[in-house]
């Protein structure tokens, strides 16, 4: 199968063809998308997601799954998220998520921009989706958007490594300190210093 920017092909001859590629790509509104490879920061964090929440879901209803399964969000559209949970029927050979739940985007430099703004409402529109998860890869900062039993989506921000993310309808638990296990990250500058000014100098003008 030969695409170009401007073939369209449809979701089944997506999956037809994609499934003997070496490298990633996304169907988005019928247009074959290559996607760039992740950073091995990015990488990192992804195993640390799929090891905890793979630990507290298997044995269940739900499956979790990897960026190898793909999200339907439109008909023409076929995303690749990089972790969630699926609580459709267990099918070996399906290569789309059928019922997913949880949706986990760790976040780059590069494509933080469109995750938390495309693909955000592409995941949004799903009626089995519960739980959408941003993963910062810079500083231990994590945004999870929860839908309520009305329906309507909330969205709360956890910071720090002492910070505990719950998931009550998966019974999954994420801590910060889980996710960046391993990591290390860099000193944010002081923009403003709150030392006092030195003796004899307090006052004297500029």
């Amino acid at each position: 199968m030969k695409t170009s920017p401007a073939a369209k092909v449809s979701a089944e001859q997506f999956l037809a063809w994609v499934a003997g590629q070496e490298q990633r790509y996304e169907l988005v509104e019928g247009e074959v998308v290559a996607m760039a490879g992740a950073g091995r920061r990015h990488d990192a964090i992804v195993v640390n997601l799929t090891a905890v929440v793979h630990a507290q879901v298997r044995g269940g209803p739900c499956q979790t799954f990897t960026s190898d399964t793909y999200v339907a969000t439109s008909p023409t559209t076929r995303r690749m998220a990089d972790l969630g949970v699926d609580c459709g029927k267990p099918d070996d050979s399906a290569l789309v998520a059928e019922r997913p739940t949880l949706l986990v985007e760790v976040l780059s430099p590069t494509t933080s921009g469109f995750d938390v703004t495309v693909k955000l409402a592409e995941y949004q529109t799903l009626p089995s989706l519960d739980y959408i998860l941003f993963v910062d890869t810079e500083m231990p900062n994590a945004h999870l958007y929860v839908r309520g039993d009305d329906r309507q989506w909330t969205n709360q921000v956890f910071k720090g490594f002492d910070a505990a993310i719950e998931l009550p309808k998966l019974q999954v638990r994420l801590t910060l300190a889980e996710i960046y296990d391993g990591l290390q990250f860099r000193d944010r500058p002081r923009l403003v210093s709150d030392a006092s000014p030195p003796d004899g100098m307090s006052g004297l003008s500029q």
